[in-house]
């Protein structure tokens, strides 16, 4: 069997088209964690305004090769000066830039984690260190773990929150980790792309002490909270020698001219803001109750806008994630295959908190295909 994730990701509405026969539009889509509230109103007028170009150039001029006026609004948001900012087209180009500037022999991960980190360091032929957590631990590192996973590297990337777990590191041991890194002289690169979704999500952040922290490295992406995947945009928070030396490798004009203006935009809308805030606090809430009560299935809660699944084994057998993700499919509903992560077997999946209606579509049907286990295993 062919997996959905054959790109790496989940979200493929094209491959699971060729695969159920449904028009890629007609998926509800729990395997990518994007705010089901759609782009800010503020943004979609400022676009749409932008395709009539009545004004508004940003198609037929070159982009702000330096993105000033998205990193002024990022530092003032955010209550950092501008040179600890540069702007990326997505979180993923700075992860892959992270291995190409900062040329490690050895690359740290903690698993499981986001694979992006791992192919950072594959297609540069670099040795990658690992250590591993565990749900008995709450997918959480001891301390001497990760120390010993910082001396171990020389460029080390950790998910806070990780992905696929929804677990934040305790900001007391991210903080000794840091201060660790800067003495080992290794990379700290930390990937806060589903910060936002977390409640005072920077209370949880090195971003405020940035400064004293030479080797960390900060990932945010506005893609996710914004809802934004389809233009591509993150950001990089680090010490300016830092900044200017990731500079160096990305591409001329990297975030498109739309991307910038967009994300200026979503940035001051407070409103939607509120708006995601009061949707998740619901709706996580409803979803981690209905699936909680489901046979069949451990819920890891996490911190943020998903839920790692366990499909538990049955006593008519075991059924995987590939079995329940070919299942669901067939029902327009994408979920995402978690044993592509390394550290995860086949019984884990991930699913998204999305609107009322779609989580109710995605329980009733979890509840349908879970009751016919050892039923049909075909």
């Amino acid at each position: 069997m062919n997996r959905l994730e054959q790109f790496g990701h989940g979200g493929d509405r094209w491959t699971a088209g060729e695969r159920f026969g449904i028009h890629p539009a007609d998926f509800v889509d729990f395997s990518a964690n994007i705010n089901p509230l759609g782009p800010p109103e503020s943004v979609v007028h400022l676009l749409q305004e932008a395709l009539k170009d009545s004004g508004v150039p940003l198609l037929s001029q070159y982009p702000d090769p330096d993105c000033r006026g998205l990193r002024q609004a990022l530092a003032e948001k955010l209550d950092v000066e501008p040179e600890y900012l540069a702007v990326g087209n997505g979180g993923a180009e700075w992860i892959d830039l992270a291995a190409a500037v900062f040329q490690p022999d050895r690359v740290g991960l903690m698993l499981p984690s986001f694979a992006e980190y791992a192919a950072a360091a594959e297609k540069r032929g670099l040795p990658i260190v690992t250590a591993t957590v565990n749900p008995q631990r709450g997918w959480q590192p001891d301390r001497r773990q990760l120390l010993q996973l910082i001396h171990r590297s020389d460029l080390v990337y950790l998910g806070h929150p990780n992905n696929p777990t929804g677990t934040l590191l305790p900001l007391a041991l991210l903080e000794e980790a840091a201060e660790e890194a800067a003495q080992a002289g290794t990379v700290l690169v930390v990937d806060e792309a589903f910060l936002d979704f977390v409640e005072h999500g920077e209370q949880h952040s090195l971003i405020r002490r940035i400064s004293v922290f030479p080797t960390t490295v900060l990932l945010r992406s506005m893609t996710k909270f914004y809802a934004l995947p389809g233009l591509r945009l993150g950001f990089a928070v680090s010490h300016p020698d830092n900044i200017r030396r990731l500079r160096q490798y990305q591409i001329p004009w990297s975030v498109n001219g739309l991307a910038q203006a967009a994300g200026v935009a979503a940035l001051k809308d407070r409103d939607f803001e509120k708006r995601t805030r009061t949707w998740l606090t619901e709706e996580r809430s409803f979803l981690l109750r209905e699936l909680d009560q489901l046979d069949g299935v451990e819920v890891f809660p996490g911190e943020v806008n998903y839920f790692l699944l366990k499909l538990a084994d049955q006593p008519r057998g075991r059924f995987t994630a590939q079995w329940l993700q070919e299942r669901m499919g067939r029902q327009g509903i994408m979920i995402r295959d978690c044993s592509t992560y390394s550290g995860l077997d086949e019984r884990y999946v991930r699913v998204a908190v999305r609107s009322r209606e779609e989580n109710r579509r995605l329980v009733e049907a979890l509840r349908r295909v879970l009751g016919r286990v050892g039923v049909d295993q075909r």
